[in-house]
């Protein structure tokens, strides 16, 4: 209305609006390169991967995957079942080593029985060859025994004999001398009792030696009986056979310890990393099966340019930034000199290792990224 002095509101044109907007994020993109330069004021950030320590299970024989038995990111400890494989060839050859020490065990049994009658035989006839010679022995001692009674009767009758007789030279006035000369023994009759004594004596000495052949005799039959089961048990082949059986048995021992070394199983505490078969591969001997990374002894690997390696030492602590801006300490532990390419950097760059000082890193997942401080 003409004359109406009450104020007017003006409305912000759109122009104004977007120049303000500008000036709001350069403000915030200024703000925020400040803040990146404040923190890291006199260092430079490079990429890093958190890793572990990776041991690699391998095969040792060729063989076919049956069973895969862990998957990635599975806890381990020491014995657990990683893979199961399978050698057709060693079960084979189990196979035929368990049919021979069945064959081996039926011809034990045979042989055995073979020479348990044999020695049951030969024990009998021994046993009869024994009595007969206890025999004969007891019937020459008591021979023997006569013969030395029959001797010392003769040899009693003969020293009699000479006392009755006068001695040569004696006094011819003796009043009993012509008693004496007649029952002195004729020269005939006293010969033939001398050789009946010498007769008795010869037959003793000789049944003595009779007596002495029959206990070697018994002797050699005792040694006989002794050895005898031993002599009939390698004649039989029994020996032979038990020592085939033992071997086959050893042989077998050793193809199922080979079997169970089929199943292959952790050597150490730890995660599943990558898992490099499936059920049914074939894998040669030395094949790589399963990693397994260990979450205790951990690292850095940090992707640095030549140049800043070359100006770094061992033992050098940096500074490590874990996410969320989580700050940990970290020693140089390996600058490689060899320089290494990878898909995510055009140039080239060198792997340094860092290791872990002072506070406990984050428990992270290995792989996590992670960025590397250096002067």
């Amino acid at each position: 209305m003409p004359g109406d002095l009450s104020p007017t509101t003006t409305q912000p044109s759109s122009s104004f609006l977007i120049r303000k907007g500008i000036y709001i994020g350069l403000a915030l993109i200024a703000g925020t390169g400040v803040a990146r330069l404040l923190e890291y004021a006199g260092e430079h950030p490079y990429p890093g991967a958190l890793r572990s320590r990776v041991t690699l299970v391998s095969s040792n024989c060729l063989a076919q995957v049956r069973d895969v038995s862990v998957k990635a990111g599975q806890t381990l400890s020491p014995g657990d079942s990683l893979v199961q494989l399978v050698d057709s060839k060693l079960e084979d050859r189990i196979i035929s080593k368990r049919r021979e020490i069945a064959e081996l065990e039926a011809e034990m049994i045979r042989v055995k029985i073979a020479a348990e009658v044999d020695l049951a035989w030969r024990r009998r006839e021994l046993e009869s060859e024994v009595f007969e010679t206890q025999l004969k022995e007891t019937a020459l001692t008591q021979e023997r025994l006569n013969k030395q009674v029959e001797q010392l009767a003769w040899k009693d009758y003969l020293a009699c004999a000479d006392v009755l007789i006068s001695p040569i030279g004696a006094a011819t006035d003796d009043p009993f001398r012509s008693l004496t000369k007649e029952l002195q023994l004729p020269d005939e009759r006293r010969l033939q009792s001398m050789l009946r004594e010498d007769a008795a004596a010869a037959s003793a000495e000789t049944l003595s030696i009779q007596i002495t052949l029959c206990q070697e005799r018994l002797a050699r039959l005792a040694a006989l009986e002794k050895n005898l089961e031993q002599k009939i048990r390698a004649g039989s082949g029994v020996d032979v056979i038990e020592a085939k059986l033992k071997g086959a048995q050893l042989e077998l021992a050793a193809l199922e310890g080979q079997s169970k070394d089929l199943i292959v199983r952790s050597p150490t505490y730890g995660t599943v990393g990558d898992v490099k078969v499936n059920t049914g591969d074939q894998i040669p001997g030395g094949g790589a099966l399963v990693e397994i990374m260990d979450d205790v002894q951990r690292h850095v690997v940090a992707e640095v340019p030549p140049g800043t390696a070359a100006k770094l030492q061992h033992g050098s602590k940096v500074t490590l930034v874990f996410p969320e801006n989580d700050r940990r300490i970290g020693i140089i532990a390996e600058i490689p000199s060899q320089v290494t390419m990878s898909t995510g950097h055009p140039s080239p760059f060198v792997a340094v290792k860092i290791e872990p000082a002072g506070k406990v890193w984050p428990k992270l997942a290995i792989g996590a990224n992670v960025k590397v401080l250096l002067p």
